[in-house]
C-alpha cells in the first residue's frame, strides 16, 4: 500500500522550524503551491517579509530578524555554505568584542561559493552583514564546525559530531572555529582591524590546536594573513606556538606594507606599528 503524504501545511509546519525563513522556490520544493503559501500567509502560518521570502510564525516572532536567524536558515533550509567567521566567530566563542559600524553588530560571514541566498544580501536584520567572497583556504570546510547556538541568549553550545542530523527542536550554526577565525581575523588588518585589538584578542589564544593551524596554514591563499599570524604567535609566545609548523607554510616573497609609519620585522618581512616589535612582557 501507497505511503500517503502529509498534507501541505502538517508538511509546512514539520519541516519548517518556528521563526526560520524559507523563499517561495524552498516552499514550493516541499509541496507548498503559490495559492498554498498566500492561504498560510492569510491564516498566519507565514508571515511575508519581502519579495518571495517568508517567515514560518512563532510565539517569538519580533519585527526586526535576528541574524542568527537569517543565517541559520539560509545554512539549514538552502543548504548554503556560507559561514560565521572572523571577529564574529572569535566574539561567539569568547573571545573578543563584537564590532561595532553606525550603532549596530558588524557580523562577518563568509561566502567563497557564492552560495548565499540573494535575500540574505538584502534582508533587513539585527546586524550589519559583511560578506566575504574572497577564498581564504583551499579547503573551504577546514576549521569550520556546526556549533549548537541558545536563540534566547546567543551562546554557543557542543559542536555537533553529524550535521546532516537536524532535530527539530536543535539551532546549530556554521561558524569558524578559533583556529580558522584568528586567521581570518588576520586579512582584516589593517582594514578593519586594528593592531591593537587583534594584540589584544591573540593574548587570550591559550588553547589553539596546533595540528590545526598547521593545516590552516598550509591551506591558506592569504600572505598578508599567515605572515601576521605567525608575527603575533611569535609576540606572544603561547606553548602552542613551538608545534605548528611554521617551515612548512608558503609565506610568498618580498616586503609587505601594513602600518603607515611603522617598522619592518625583519622575520616576516611586514611593516607593522613600532611598539608590537617587542615580545609582550606577560608572554607565556
Amino acid at each position: 500500500m501507497e505511503e500517503q503524504k502529509p498534507a501541505p501545511l502538517n508538511r509546512l509546519l514539520r519541516e519548517l522550524p518556528p521563526g526560520l525563513l524559507a523563499d517561495t522556490r524552498w516552499l514550493q520544493a516541499h509541496g507548498q503551491t503559490r495559492s498554498l503559501i498566500h492561504d498560510h500567509v492569510r491564516k498566519g502560518y507565514l508571515e511575508r517579509l519581502g519579495a518571495r521570502l517568508y517567515r514560518r510564525t512563532s510565539s517569538e516572532t519580533v519585527d526586526r530578524v535576528r541574524w542568527e536567524v537569517a543565517v541559520i536558515s539560509a545554512q539549514q533550509l538552502n543548504g548554503a555554505a556560507v559561514h560565521v567567521g572572523g571577529p564574529t566567530a572569535l566574539a561567539m566563542l569568547g573571545k573578543a568584542h563584537y564590532l561595532r559600524l553606525g550603532g549596530e553588530h558588524r557580523v562577518y560571514l563568509y561566502d567563497a561559493d557564492h552560495a548565499a541566498p540573494t535575500w540574505l544580501r538584502s534582508l533587513e536584520v539585527s546586524a550589519d552583514f559583511v560578506i566575504r567572497t574572497k577564498s581564504m583556504f583551499v579547503d573551504a570546510s577546514l576549521g569550520v564546525e556546526w556549533r549548537r547556538i541558545d536563540l534566547g541568549t546567543g551562546r554557543l553550545g557542543a559542536e555537533r559530531v553529524d550535521p546532516k542530523i537536524v532535530e527539530p527542536w536543535d539551532h546549530f550554526l556554521r561558524i569558524s572555529g578559533e583556529e580558522r577565525a584568528i586567521i581570518e581575523l588576520m586579512d582584516e588588518i589593517p582594514e578593519t582591524v586594528g593592531f591593537e585589538h587583534a594584540d589584544e584578542i591573540f593574548q587570550s589564544l591559550t588553547n589553539l590546536r596546533p595540528s590545526v593551524l598547521t593545516r590552516l596554514l598550509q591551506a591558506c591563499t592569504s600572505i598578508k594573513a599567515k605572515r601576521l599570524f605567525l608575527f603575533f604567535a611569535d609576540r606572544h609566545d603561547h606553548s602552542w606556538r613551538r608545534r605548528v609548523a611554521a617551515d612548512a607554510v608558503d609565506l610568498g616573497k618580498g616586503k609587505r606594507q601594513l602600518a603607515r609609519g611603522g617598522r619592518l620585522d625583519p622575520t616576516y618581512q611586514i611593516t607593522v606599528p613600532a611598539e608590537l616589535l617587542a615580545r609582550r612582557p606577560d608572554a607565556a
